[in-house]
């Protein structure tokens, strides 16, 4: 790949319809299913300087999905420390919901399971902290169940809100999270100290 060139305003405009043309065939099929043929053909661009800025459909993927996650550490990094669990997950939601488009195609049917690996990870290590406060008395076994039932459950309500296009706004649907996460982990507490939070 070209490394120099990179801030050329036809450079940008040409990896930019790129990444376009990729998201659109991505609603469609697989990664493992384009070409670069179906891309060049989609851009009108020729397949030389498909290459000249990338090794192949996957590497464009990748930068994608990297300057996804780049852009997303720099938003939640800034919010200032110690954020409330509602700061954090309002401001996680807000910046899914800026990346709407993207999210629900690439965790869709025919998304990039790298992704998908990527946003698990991305929750656990920003947002676990909102039920780990809430599960101290629990034991370590117990507690990752936990915490990879509640991660699939989050990643189940960011697909379902970006499929509706986002109707409810980040801090409604940050504070629903929220209050099924508490709830479910005090649940389980008021159980296994019977009857007793």
């Amino acid at each position: 790949m070209n490394k120099s060139g990179n801030d050329n305003r036809s450079v940008r405009n040409t990896k930019k319809k790129l990444q376009d043309a990729m998201l659109t065939l991505l609603e469609h099929k697989s990664i493992s299913e384009i070409t670069v043929k179906e891309l060049t053909d989609a851009v009108d661009i020729n397949r030389g300087t498909f290459y000249f800025h990338y090794e192949d459909v996957h590497a464009l993927l990748k930068e994608m999905e990297d300057r996804f996650f780049t852009q997303f550490y720099l938003m939640v990094n800034s919010i200032p420390l110690p954020p409330g669990e509602s700061t954090r997950l309002t401001a996680v939601f807000s910046f899914i919901g800026e990346n709407a488009d993207f999210c629900r195609i690439m965790l869709g049917p025919h998304g990039d399971i790298t992704f998908l690996r990527r946003v698990r990870q991305l929750l656990s290590e920003k947002c676990s902290d909102l039920w780990d406060a809430q599960s101290a008395s629990i034991d370590g076994e117990v507690k990752n169940l936990f915490n990879a039932f509640i991660i699939q459950g989050c990643i189940g309500i960011i697909q379902m809100w970006v499929s509706e296009d986002c109707k409810a706004p980040p801090v409604e649907i940050s504070r629903l999270t929220e209050t099924i996460v508490r709830s479910s982990v005090n649940q389980y507490v008021k159980q296994a100290n019977g009857g007793r939070l």
